[in-house]
């Protein structure tokens, strides 16, 4: 008897499992379904981020009042020197070599002003402008009451501040 109720257990499983596939049928959820292997796209996915552009000098100056030239280690910035280099040529060499004591910077409706001269030696200076709506530099060199300009993009309009306190900036 035992054997036979076995029998029959095994017999009401296997019955279960077939009615149940074709009550399945029945309903709807057919089991042959065409799986899609391409991945789709996902709302989650983050895209690569864009790199925030980099201030540029004049930028970074106008945001530094009160701060000196070193501090910001404005000689040594690529784009300053690319800038400078490009107007001044050999001389930019020259300028550097110079710079040592800094005024602070200065900003004056847009307009950044510094300036630096060799130690024990001010009669030897230079003025760095950066008119930062129009994006120009100009650098003036006075040594000796003799004037030297070098304009990026022609001559910055000075505020009066800042003309007042070079004493001629016609060119040479």
């Amino acid at each position: 008897m035992r054997l036979r109720s076995a029998h029959l257990s095994v017999l009401l499983v296997l019955i279960a499992a077939v009615l149940g596939c074709n009550f399945s049928k029945l309903a709807g959820n057919n089991a042959n379904i065409a799986v899609n292997t391409t991945p789709s796209p996902t709302a989650t996915e983050t895209p690569t981020p864009t790199p925030k552009p980099t201030p540029g000098i004049g930028d970074t100056m106008r945001r530094s009042p009160g701060k000196y030239p070193y501090e910001l280690k404005l000689l040594e910035n690529k784009d300053f020197q690319a800038r400078v280099k490009k107007i001044m040529g050999d001389d930019f060499n020259t300028m550097k070599s110079h710079f040592d004591v800094q005024t602070p910077i200065e900003v004056v409706n847009g307009i950044v002003m510094t300036s630096g001269c060799q130690a024990h030696n001010c009669g030897n200076i230079y003025y760095i402008f950066i008119d930062t709506t129009k994006d120009n530099l100009n650098v003036i060199h006075v040594e000796d009451e003799k004037v030297t300009n070098y304009f990026e993009k022609g001559r910055i309009k000075l505020p009066e501040k800042f003309a007042s306190q070079i004493p001629d900036i016609a060119d040479e």
